[in-house]
């Protein structure tokens, strides 16, 4: 956002109607009443009845289907399946952000960004910094609202949806849609709900609507995430990012199945061990295989395939051992790479390209960790648990082996 590139007071006049804030808060401060904040916004979702939560830090394991999200101008990437996972289950949220850190998550939904062509747009007073966007048809975000004024927008493009509201040219400001049994709002200017342009009838109205549509009738919470805000873990995982969360669950889950009891045994005495390393080295994202000893496969039977071998009988759903295998496969990428700490996806693609890896061997690693979270992130779901059978449980071994195999070169 640049708000500070405005004064739409005076461009207005409305600056006696409502007085200005001699100094600017922090951009989008959910209090404080400073011309570039929401607090305004949060007053008129209290009025409403949403039941508003302003987290320092969100665990999206927490999230609730009748729960709604409004992610404001982000500043580092987004969750994209643990919220995609929220969505599908029936969870709403909106996005507002221009030319922040969300495109990535909007690529999920084959969503562009781009400046827009300000030129051929309706300009308040003639401002090229404040294009003005209008309705294109009906919607409940669209009620009341002749007129939404911008300030120094991005646009967004699906080849599917159509604008909710759009520039001259037909950019869209606003696109909407389902996303399984929830809504995806896309608000590609954040700065539309900063207060100083809620004194806006038009705006203001389209600020009451989006929270309408978020909330109304739905009873869960409306959280606000601010810029800089962590947002953690996986949707249905309460604690997700906490230290052995993967282990304890693995370990729930393996109650659960009919294993040999030798197998069992083993089993048990390899994640005992594995517990033991992650404790002393309080990482939990290393992999306890740090040694080439201990990474080696056997000649037979050996490997990731070998160690969840008696999960191989006809039929047996071998999703356990790939999530398994998808915690190993990321230790190892970080340890080849040398990365540590937090480490999103578009790092380890960054530091591929900087070994000099192709760009099929990239592509290939996007998609198979993207797949491989995907499915994580659908494990949970009692309704349709995803199957994974032998051949495709040997698919994206061979494929995690393959760049594995590249990157130690």
């Amino acid at each position: 956002m640049r708000a500070s590139a405005i004064a739409l007071w005076a461009l207005l006049g409305i600056a006696a109607a409502t007085p200005l804030e001699a100094g600017a808060q922090e951009d989008f401060a959910t209090s404080g009443g400073g011309w570039n904040t929401v607090s305004e916004l949060m007053r008129i979702a209290g009025e409403r009845g949403a039941r508003v939560e302003i987290p320092d830090r969100l665990d999206v394991g927490t999230l609730q289907p009748n729960d709604s999200l409004l992610i404001l101008h982000p500043t580092d990437a987004l969750p994209g399946a643990a919220l995609t996972a929220f969505l599908r289950d029936g969870g709403r949220a909106c996005l507002a952000d221009d030319f922040g850190s969300g495109d990535t998550f909007l690529s999920l939904f084959s969503i562009t960004r781009a400046a827009p062509d300000s030129e051929i747009a309706v300009q308040l007073r003639g401002n090229a910094n404040l294009p003005v966007a209008r309705p294109n048809g009906t919607h409940e975000l669209t009620q009341g609202v002749t007129a939404l004024v911008t300030n120094h927008p991005a646009v967004v493009f699906h080849r599917e949806l159509a604008p909710i509201f759009r520039l001259g040219s037909g950019e869209a400001v606003v696109l909407a849609g389902a996303v399984g049994e929830g809504r995806l709002v896309v608000l590609a200017d954040p700065s539309v709900l900063i207060d100083n342009m809620l004194a806006l009838r038009g705006n203001r109205r389209f600020g009451e609507n989006l929270i309408d549509y978020l909330t109304e009738g739905r009873g869960g919470r409306l959280i606000v995430v601010r810029p800089g805000v962590a947002m953690v873990g996986r949707y249905g995982e309460p604690g997700a990012d906490r230290p052995l969360h993967d282990l304890r669950v693995f370990l729930e889950r393996m109650s659960e199945l009919d294993i040999p009891p030798l197998a069992l045994r083993i089993a048990s005495l390899a994640l005992a061990a594995i517990a033991v390393i992650l404790a002393l080295g309080a990482l939990p994202r290393r992999s306890p295989y740090r040694s080439s000893r201990m990474f080696a496969r056997e000649a037979a039977q050996g490997g990731f395939v070998g160690r969840v071998g008696f999960f191989s009988r006809p039929g047996t759903n071998l999703l356990q051992p790939l999530m398994v295998y998808k915690f190993e496969l990321e230790a190892q990428i970080l340890s080849r790479l040398a990365l540590s700490g937090r480490t999103l996806l578009r790092d380890v693609l960054a530091a591929m390209r900087a070994r000099g890896m192709g760009d099929r061997d990239i592509e290939d690693m996007r998609r198979l960790l993207l797949t491989l979270d995907q499915l994580h992130a659908d494990q949970d779901r009692p309704a349709s648990p995803p199957r994974v059978n032998a051949r495709r449980f040997r698919e994206l071994v061979q494929l995690g082996d393959g760049l594995l195999e590249k990157l130690s070169r």
